[in-house]
């Protein structure tokens, strides 16, 4: 291990780096405290390297020495994260929440298409609001309502003005879900606008002058953009490819994406180091005349770097794309002054230098996923590898090829895996085998995409030809991705914590490290103990208390599980299809059963039909379960009964009066609340006692009247609102 962090400094850094600016954003101290700290721990550095550079013979340091240096970037890092993550600028964006205001600004980034929406980061330079205008330096969301058909007509660097409500970024809508204030704030994004038509933004004419975003970046996407449009068939083929070249990936089908994730090859859609490598490669070959001499090597590498950092600007310049941006042009850099590159000190340097722009990088799961991919080739691929002898006969060298081939995408995979399963829970199994066609195919369809581009300024028919091999190839790496999606088993729920990974990744090196030096008692006294820490923290983790009732906020829309203890019955299942899963997961994550009936309030017949569970139909007046009764009291009302407790869905107060609650929760669909609403469920109240009610309030209540009704749920104990960013949860 001393050897080790000895050979590879910048791996050393890194580790100080990565514990500092995790340190700042879990443990509660104040920027200032760790400015002090990185003060003192400088001080003491520099002081204790003019001692021992009388007192030690050498080069050598004490031990106190180094310990100074380490906190010193440990603290000034852990400085530089505490200050972005915790303070904001004077004056605010926060200081305009919850009103109409005019945001005029830069566009961060490419804006991203999604459905009947485009959102899109924005630096603001100055705030509009009541006919004053104030200067700010702030970050905001922007969120653009749009047609059907169309863009809004902005992109990356344009200066605009758009009007809106400014509101504070929403947390998670349920438990465990992605949480977007969390996320922007590590971007440091506080608030968003929501803008209600493209025809609230106004794009400024560009100013007289030189701008790289707006005279070559966007111009050079627009231009591959518009290549690949016209050369290359329209379809899932087309989507792809832009997604995998451009990193567009706004315009996938959910079905298609759902598939790559099913096996493992998510990475062929996202822009990623395979990507730069296979340009840099490609670039360096061409440039090879170029290296005979001193002064040609060094234009090679210029040339090279210039092309890395187009593209990554092209593609939005994503972490993996960063990463291996940097990490190339260290590698090239190290071969044209005639030094040894250690792919290692590489992978850490460059994450360094993405650190520095960004720590939040750090918590960025495209960071993490590529860093572990990376890790696992560059430790696992060549030992694997070797195993089986290049040979000298063909059949010898096609076989060496195919196993070297699967290989990587193993050692890739055995990296990034226990990641893949800790982000998102699940685990593909067929992804060792669906990355080698994958990869395979999807790399000739970005070779022959590349004198697509060439050609189509000038020769549009040789650059169909080469539009024509891209949709082939692309059309074949569907075919793979679909046909492995669709196996038995191809992917399995599979949901660890960090202690699982941690162990599983510690027993691994050992294990491996154990088998190669041929310790074969080492290696299995490894696996057995890391199996047994496993299964003694499965064992040791506290039994969940699953509740009676939880509601899952799905948008606008509420769905309710309902527990008995061993059964689970959902109500509602929003008004779209797709709901099916975020509902399954919730059942997971509040210890409750997957849902084995389904009845419906709101949803239609059609969404309800697509759920794989029992499900009461309209004609139906009750469904007998093993553990529950199901029944329809009239029309827009439900009850549930079981041995434990009761719950009464109703929609209208004039259903409810109707009602009597015997005892049941009540789930209280309410449209609108003024003081005669009030007086009603008050006298309905007095008369049935329910122990607990939820009023859901319809879409159209005025905010006055939902002033009212939160001062009348502050009045009664035991009832309260459905909130969109908080669930209910009854025991």
């Amino acid at each position: 291990m001393r050897y080790f962090f000895s050979a590879y400094p910048a791996v050393r850094f890194f580790a100080g780096v990565a514990a500092g600016i995790m340190s700042a954003i879990y443990l509660p101290v104040t920027p200032f405290a760790w400015l002090v700290m990185a003060f003192g721990a400088c001080f003491l550095a520099a002081f204790m390297l003019l001692v021992d550079r009388q007192r030690l013979p050498g080069d050598r340091l004490s031990a106190l020495s180094v310990l100074s240096y380490l906190v010193m970037i440990f603290s000034a890092f852990a400085f530089y994260a505490s200050a972005a993550f915790r303070l904001v600028p004077s004056p605010s964006l926060i200081s305009w929440a919850g009103r109409d205001v005019i945001l005029s600004g830069i566009v961060e980034g490419r804006p991203v298409d999604g459905e009947g929406i485009t959102n899109f980061r924005m630096r603001v330079t100055e705030v509009f609001d009541e006919g004053i205008t104030t200067k700010v330096g702030d970050q905001a969301k922007v969120i653009v309502r749009r047609p059907e058909e169309g863009s809004i007509g902005i992109g990356e660097g344009d200066f605009i003005r758009v009007k809106g409500r400014l509101d504070l970024i929403a947390v998670a809508s349920n438990r465990g879900e992605y949480d977007p204030r969390w996320q922007n704030r590590l971007k440091g994004v506080h608030v968003q606008l929501f803008c209600i038509g493209s025809w609230r933004i106004l794009r400024e004419i560009p100013k007289p002058g030189f701008s790289f975003m707006q005279h070559v970046v966007n111009p050079l996407r627009n231009y591959l953009s518009s290549a690949l449009d016209r050369h290359v068939p329209d379809g899932e083929e087309r989507q792809f490819v832009k997604g995998m070249i451009l990193g567009e990936r706004d315009m996938l089908s959910e079905e298609l994406y759902d598939a790559f994730r099913r096996t493992g090859t998510a990475h062929v859609l996202a822009v990623s180091g395979l990507h730069v490598a296979l340009l840099a490669y490609a670039v360096n070959l061409c440039l090879q005349r170029l290296k005979v001499t001193r002064a040609g090597r060094w234009l090679a590498f210029l040339i090279l770097v210039l092309f890395i950092g187009l593209y990554s600007f092209v593609t939005g310049n994503a972490p993996s794309i960063k990463r291996a941006a940097i990490m190339s042009v260290m590698m090239f850099a190290g071969g044209t002054l005639g030094l040894k590159s250690w792919p290692l000190n590489s992978l850490a340097a460059s994450d360094l230098v993405i650190l520095l722009f960004d720590p939040f990088d750090l918590f960025n799961p495209g960071f993490v996923m590529t860093n572990a991919a990376v890790l696992g080739i560059l430790t696992i691929h060549q030992r694997l590898s070797a195993l089986v002898p290049e040979g000298k006969r063909l059949l010898q060298r096609i076989f060496h090829l195919l196993w070297s081939a699967f290989t990587v995408s193993a050692s890739a995979m055995i990296g990034v895996s226990p990641v893949i399963a800790l982000y998102f829970g699940t685990f593909s199994v067929s992804g060792l085998v669906a990355n080698l066609p994958a990869v395979l195919f999807s790399n000739f369809a970005m070779y022959t995409s590349l004198p697509l581009f060439l050609f189509n300024g000038f020769a549009g028919w040789i650059a169909s030809l080469f539009g024509m091999s891209t949709w082939l190839f692309a059309r074949v790496t569907l075919f793979f991705v679909y046909l492995f999606s669709g196996m038995p088993l191809a992917s399995v729920e599979f949901r660890p914590d960090l202690f699982d990974v941690a162990v599983f990744y510690l027993s691994f090196a050992a294990a491996f490290q154990a088998l190669f030096s041929r310790r074969w008692g080492r290696a299995l006294v490894v696996v057995l103990a890391g199996m047994n820490l496993l299964l003694w923290h499965g064992q040791c983790r506290p039994m969940l208390n699953p509740p009676g009732v939880v509601t899952v906020n799905i948008g606008k829309e509420v769905a309710v599980l309902f527990s008995s203890g061993s059964e689970t019955c959902l109500i509602d299942a929003g008004r779209r299809e797709g709901s099916w899963e975020r509902i399954r997961r919730q059942s997971e994550v509040w210890g409750l059963g997957t849902p084995v009936f389904a009845a419906a309030m709101f949803s239609p017949d059609s969404v309800m039909r697509a759920i794989p569970v029992h499900r009461l139909s309209p004609a139906s007046s009750h469904f007998p379960g093993r553990t529950f009764v199901v029944r329809r009291l009239e029309d827009k009302a439900l009850r549930i009964d079981s041995r434990g407790h009761s719950l009464l869905f109703v929609s209208g107060l004039g259903r409810l009066e109707r009602q009597k609650a015997d005892g049941a929760d009540v789930v209280l669909w309410l449209y609108r609340f003024t003081g005669k609403e009030w007086r009603r469920i008050d006298t309905w109240i007095a008369e049935v006692r329910p122990r607990r009610i939820l009023i859901v309030p319809g879409s159209f209540m005025t905010s006055g009247q939902r002033e009212l009704l939160k001062r009348f749920v502050k009045a009664h104990e035991g009832v309260e609102v459905r909130s969109r960013s908080r669930q209910t949860v009854w025991w």
